[in-house]
């Protein structure tokens, strides 16, 4: 997917250029704000047709809790408790997108492109005092799987994705504007794969009770990112 990508810019690039046609000769930028937080991007067009736009998105540090259940054992017994859980949404992400407008004078457009980087979907930390030093005898459960404990009662991980997520959507409004200024708005999704467990220390285990929390619903519900951006574009020249 990605050399497919770079062919198809390539590809682009060499046929505007062999066919006498203005490739990057006005540039503009734009910023926005949305499910992927806040967005800076530069744009320029490629075609009357065609508008690149490339640039980063940075989600701030939102956080949410909930609880976990968690296993352990004592003198041979198993037991089960719960333990306060923080999901962590900062994450930064670099796009590439191309707006395709089938008929140029009308700012409707069709988006294909990718999001780079920023795999790491929700970073998931806690502490529970009382499973301090019982190592491979205490976890965390997160739907069907258990997630160790450190030597300090400490649980750190997360929910990762594909770091290369192709992306299609639509939108209205021109990439670079004609004037000065203009505003947009984009809806599509983000093809990121099947979300993921990783832990920062020890294995992830299957477990044998199951734990249907907050983060268990985001892996079984969000098999692609949406995405809804409101932007305001300008044009420097």
């Amino acid at each position: 997917m990605k050399r497919t990508l770079v062919a198809v810019v390539a590809t682009t690039m060499a046929m505007t250029a062999m066919a006498g046609l203005p490739v990057f000769n006005h540039l503009g930028a734009g910023v926005g704000v949305g499910t992927n937080g806040i967005s800076i991007e530069a744009t320029t067009t490629i075609t009357p047709f065609v508008h690149m736009r490339a640039g980063v998105s940075i989600m701030p540090g939102i956080t949410f809790n909930t609880d976990a259940d968690v296993n352990y054992s004592v003198a041979g017994t198993n037991r089960t408790s719960t333990v306060d859980l923080k999901g962590d949404l900062a994450r930064t992400q670099v796009q590439v997108i191309f707006n395709v407008y089938p008929v140029p004078a009308v700012p409707f457009y069709v988006a294909a492109g990718a999001y780079f980087g920023g795999s790491e979907l929700v970073k998931i930390s806690g502490h529970c005092a009382d499973l301090a030093g019982m190592g491979d005898a205490a976890s965390v459960i997160i739907g069907d799987y258990a997630i160790p404990v450190d030597a300090n009662g400490n649980v750190s991980g997360g929910i990762k994705v594909k770091s290369f997520r192709p992306y299609v959507g639509i939108g209205w409004g021109k990439a670079l504007p004609s004037k000065l200024l203009n505003f947009s708005v984009d809806l599509g999704v983000q093809f990121h794969g099947t979300p993921e467990l990783y832990t920062d220390y020890g294995a992830i285990d299957t477990s044998s009770v199951t734990d249907d929390n907050t983060f268990q619903k985001i892996i079984d519900k969000l098999k692609v990112y949406p995405t809804l951006t409101f932007r305001l574009g300008f044009r420097a020249f």
